[in-house]
C-alpha cells in the first residue's frame, strides 16, 4: 500500500483565525511540548527530513503551520508549548486562536499529543488533553524518543500512560530508528476516512 504521507507539502502558517484555510476535509492537530520531538516525528511520518524545520532552540515557531497530505487531509502543526523562553508571548498570540479553533473548526478530527517517553503527561500535556475532552475531540497520545529506553522500559511507560489516561492506548515512536510510524499513520487515517 502506498504511503499517503510521503506527498505531504507545506501550505501556510497563520497566527489569526481569519487567516485559516477553508474549513473543509479532515484536519489532524499536532501538539506537544517544544522539546518533545514533534518536528522530528512529523518528518519521520512523511519521510521528508526537511518538511518541518527542527530548531536548535525549541519554542521558536509561533505560527500554526498547515501541511497538505492530500485534497481532503491536512496536518496542523501547533507551536511547541511550555518552553520558558518564549511561551508567554507566544501563548498571547496563538492561545486565543487555539480556543477559537477548537470551538469552531468543523474539520478538526483529532489531536496527536507528542510527549517524550521519558517524561510523559506533564501538566501542560494534561491541559491539552483536558481541552480535547472538553471540546469532544479525540486525541492520540504519542510517546517520542522510544529509542532512549530499553524494550522493558518502553512497555512500562506505555502501560503507565494507558493507566493514567483511563485506558487510552499510546503509540511509541522513534524518529531516529523510524519505528512506530506505520501504526501512527494507520491511526491518523482512521480519523480521516482517507
Amino acid at each position: 500500500m502506498k504511503n499517503l504521507f510521503t506527498e505531504t507539502t507545506f501550505m501556510l502558517g497563520v497566527t489569526k483565525f481569519k487567516n485559516l484555510p477553508e474549513d473543509g476535509g479532515y484536519e489532524i492537530l499536532l501538539a506537544g511540548r517544544s522539546n518533545a520531538g514533534k518536528s522530528s516525528a512529523l518528518n519521520a511520518l512523511t519521510k521528508n527530513p526537511k518538511l518541518a524545520r527542527i530548531s536548535k532552540t525549541p519554542g521558536r515557531t509561533t505560527e500554526i503551520n498547515f501541511f497538505k497530505v492530500n485534497d481532503s487531509l491536512k496536518l496542523v502543526d501547533l507551536p511547541g508549548y511550555g518552553f520558558a523562553k518564549s511561551s508567554s508571548y507566544k501563548r498571547k498570540d496563538w492561545g486565543p486562536l487555539l480556543s477559537e479553533y477548537f470551538a469552531k473548526r468543523k474539520s478538526l478530527q483529532a489531536v496527536i499529543i507528542f510527549m517524550d517517553i521519558r517524561h510523559p503527561l506533564k501538566d501542560i500535556d494534561k491541559d491539552m488533553i483536558n481541552l480535547c475532552n472538553e471540546s469532544g475531540v479525540p486525541y492520540i497520545p504519542v510517546l517520542t524518543k522510544s529509542d532512549k529506553l530499553s524494550n522493558n522500559q518502553k512497555q512500562t511507560a506505555l502501560l503507565k500512560v494507558k493507566k493514567d489516561l483511563g485506558g487510552v492506548d499510546a503509540i511509541a515512536v522513534s524518529a531516529k530508528d523510524a519505528i512506530g510510524f506505520d501504526k501512527l499513520s494507520r491511526e491518523i487515517l482512521r480519523y480521516a476516512n482517507a
